[in-house]
């Protein structure tokens, strides 16, 4: 068995069905998990035994519960934030299902501000902040384009025209100013995100493509979910998939990179959302299978094989081997 549960006697609770899980991909925040509902996002700092080898168990604390005006979407954390040094500060942004951006800022104890971006005219599906500097975060939409925008006035500054829905988006820390939008139709395009220009594209083949993902350790593979299969591309040889493999009975709707690995860990999860699975896409060795979770949402520890799973009210955390 590759996979063992974190136990935290269900202290990862929230009112509600679980929308979004995101552990802050910041090494220095890596403890941070944010976890959105209908109507909340609460953000819980996991104590690790790997991280503390006085710590014998994981243990769980809430940080801040966040009032969200409206069911969320999609999640992700600035690395603007100062958790360890006075002045302390968080920061991260969202997207729900009233078409609008919302920033977050909270000196986590008086002040906690929150700024609304409108411009999207329809169904917001991912937000992302860029990593390096995080003044910039973009978000595509069912109203097909991906748009920019300032973080600190909240100003727009580019739209770029998509052929069909963009399903998600994401940056690279080691490929500044490029920007990768997975599309609906299934394509994944590579952009110049000062100029809008599409620099490259890789092609399923198959639609819907829900979700796409860029290996955080390996800026040249990218993957995605689309029908009930998994893709995975090598950039910097061939837009064609070099591996294509069927996971799920029913759509793939989530995909997700292990950030702690550099071959083809992913995590998915389909099957109408109650399946999720992790796989070794270049081996093919399925690592993890779990069934019967009903929620949304699957992130991955930023510095150990740890995965978050939304469910009903809760969280499930697993500790997955990849070796």
């Amino acid at each position: 068995e590759n996979a063992e549960v974190v136990d935290l006697d269900n202290n990862v609770a929230v009112k509600g069905s679980v929308r979004v899980v995101e552990f802050c991909p910041c090494k220095w925040n890596a403890s941070l998990l944010a976890v959105g509902t209908s109507s909340e996002v609460t953000v819980f700092c996991l104590k690790l035994p790997e991280e503390n080898l006085s710590t014998e168990e994981a243990s769980v604390e809430i940080v801040k519960t966040f009032n969200h005006p409206s069911a969320i979407t999609s999640l992700s954390w600035s690395p603007n934030m100062s958790l360890v040094i006075q002045p302390v500060w968080m920061r991260f942004v969202t997207a729900a299902t009233d078409n609008k951006i919302r920033i977050f800022f909270s000196d986590l104890k008086d002040e906690t501000t929150m700024k609304e971006l409108e411009g999207h005219g329809d169904y917001i599906n991912a937000v992302a902040v860029e990593p390096r500097q995080g003044t910039l975060v973009a978000s595509v939409s069912d109203d097909n384009s991906c748009r920019l925008w300032g973080i600190e006035e909240g100003e727009h500054q580019q739209v770029l025209t998509l052929r069909s829905p963009g399903m998600s988006v994401c940056w690279h820390p080691e490929e500044p100013g490029k920007l990768m939008v997975g599309e609906k139709r299934g394509t994944v395009r590579m952009y110049n995100a000062a100029s809008g220009q599409p620099l490259m594209s890789l092609e399923t083949l198959v639609a819907p493509l829900l979700s796409a993902d860029w290996l955080v350790t390996n800026s040249t593979l990218v993957g995605a979910a689309a029908g009930n299969s998994c893709f995975l591309w090598d950039s910097a040889r061939t837009s064609r998939p070099f591996t294509q493999k069927a996971v799920h009975t029913s759509s793939a709707m989530e995909f997700r990179f292990s950030r702690t690995t550099n071959s083809a860990v992913c995590a998915t999860r389909g099957s109408h959302g109650k399946q999720v699975k992790a796989i070794n896409l270049k081996t093919n060795q399925v690592l993890f299978t779990k069934t019967g979770i009903v929620g949304r949402g699957i992130s991955w520890h930023c510095k150990f094989p740890i995965l978050a799973i939304g469910g009903d009210c809760k969280v499930h955390l697993y500790r997955i081997n990849a070796t």
